[in-house]
């Protein structure tokens, strides 16, 4: 009983093992990482790129609820798509270095 004990604790610690990252391990709480920065300028341009495709994706939605023809709005459509493809990343990028502020 005692062997059949033995292994199954055994098991669950090798299995518990992989899933926490050598990283945790060498973890520091009294030395914290840096946060990461963002430049002035590289972020202003970030910010005004960004704003830019709002204002781009506004201008589709627009010509989308003004479009009759359903061609005419499938091709706004996949604007607004590869409008979004660059925005979204762009948005998120931003917002990593806003909240490490």
């Amino acid at each position: 009983m005692r062997i059949a004990v033995s292994c199954a604790a055994l098991a669950l610690m090798a299995g518990c093992s992989s899933v926490v990252p050598p990283s945790a391990l060498r973890f520091d709480p009294t030395r914290p990482a840096p946060k990461p920065v963002l430049p002035v300028q590289e972020s202003a341009a970030l910010s005004d790129r960004v704003a830019q495709l709002q204002l781009e994706r506004i201008e589709i939605r627009t010509r989308i609820a003004a479009e009759t023809d359903i061609w005419e709005r499938q091709r706004h459509y996949a604007q607004l798509h590869g409008v979004g493809m660059e925005l979204s990343p762009l948005e998120r990028r931003l917002s990593a270095f806003a909240a490490s502020r």
